[in-house]
């Protein structure tokens, strides 16, 4: 347990180091069009089944030419697959209601993406991370919400898309090889014969 929390207390304040030096300078008219990082840290936001996470985190960078994210997050079940994702409402104003949710992927108008940033299989502690670098127009590892988009558009604009940081349970880590890249990739890996779902998640609105 001493472990785990030196641990988290090292990545809590490295984030609110980055958070502390990049923010700062990111305001004013410049801050939407040249190369300084926005930062938005959301320390113990992620909610599980309504409840919030104890030891988590999230943290999003934007530049006007991609996003950095990271997840910390703990209370997993061990021996499961986890993987992280880029929920993307690259036009948040098409969105039903603010801050958006699931169901305004299945609109066209907010060109939405759904992006994996890793997998993990967590160990017996319950704890996993994830980060991940998204540029504009990079549509790898990128799956769709809405039938009707048949190419994602991926990430537009960094600086005015609202993004979600969720992490997504695909069931125990399958013993055959080609099934369990599938978990650690894909948004319906593994599934079935497991249920996949996404048990924790945070908005973060530009």
């Amino acid at each position: 347990m001493k472990t785990q929390v030196i641990r988290y207390a090292i990545f809590g304040c490295a984030v609110v180091l980055v958070s502390f030096v990049l923010s700062g300078p990111a305001t004013g008219q410049n801050a939407g069009t040249d190369r300084v990082p926005t930062v938005s840290f959301l320390p113990e936001r992620l909610t599980m089944n309504g409840a919030v996470v104890y030891r988590s985190g999230t943290m999003l960078v934007r530049t006007r030419d991609d996003v950095f994210a990271t997840i910390h997050t703990s209370g997993l079940t061990p021996g499961n697959v986890y993987t992280g994702w880029f929920g993307i409402f690259n036009n948040p104003r098409a969105c039903a209601t603010s801050p958006c949710t699931p169901a305004d992927l299945s609109n066209p108008a907010v060109q939405g993406a759904l992006i994996n940033f890793g997998g993990r299989i967590v160990g017996p502690d319950g704890v996993a991370s994830f980060a991940e670098v998204r540029r504009v127009g990079d549509t790898t590892n990128a799956h769709f919400g809405p039938p009707a988009l048949p190419v994602s558009p991926g990430l537009v604009d960094p600086r005015r898309a609202e993004i979600h940081l969720a992490v997504r349970n695909h069931g125990p880590a399958s013993g055959d090889p080609a099934t369990l890249a599938l978990q650690l990739t894909m948004f319906n890996g593994g599934c079935p014969p497991n249920a996949c779902v996404n048990v924790q998640a945070v908005p973060h609105q530009p």
